[in-house]
Parts: C-alpha cells; sequence; structure tokens
C-alpha cells in the first residue's frame, strides 16, 4: 500500500509540469436535432392528444417527449449565444 502513495507524488507531479499557457479549453456544446412538424400535423397531434383518456401512459410520455424538446432548443441557444 505504501509503494502505491510513493508511485503517485511523481505522477502527479509530471501530470502537473505542463506549461499552462500553451493549454487551451474548449467547450463546445453538442445538441440533438429536434424534428420540426407543419401546422397540419401539430393541430392533428393536438387534436389526437385531447381524445386521450386522463389516466393515459401516452399523455405521460408526450410529457416528457416535450421537456426533452424544451431542454434541446435551449441547448440550441446556449451553442448559438458562445458562437
Amino acid at each position: 500500500m505504501r509503494w502505491k502513495a510513493c508511485l503517485a507524488l511523481p505522477i502527479l507531479t509530471l501530470l502537473t509540469a505542463c506549461d499552462p499557457g500553451s493549454s487551451e479549453t474548449v467547450v463546445r456544446f453538442v445538441c440533438l436535432r429536434v424534428n420540426e412538424y407543419d401546422r397540419a400535423t401539430q393541430d392533428k397531434a393536438l387534436a389526437e392528444f385531447n381524445a386521450l383518456p386522463q389516466g393515459s401512459a401516452l399523455r405521460q410520455f408526450i410529457g416528457d417527449y416535450k421537456r426533452l424538446r424544451d431542454q434541446v432548443r435551449a441547448c440550441r441557444e446556449r451553442s448559438a449565444a458562445v458562437k
């Protein structure tokens, strides 16, 4: 166990010996693509959603999908703001 501690110090020293001036941090947003639907398809989907019974599991799935779409839109907005 003690030999591991002896090895850790030289390894950590080597890892921190890089010139910080040559290091560059790059942040990239990777966002999923959101499909866009025309108004007729959206209206049809809304009518079908409203026809679902209140306790339908599909209502929960669709709500989750809406939240995911909102998160993707927010990611794309942040990504565009950084560029």
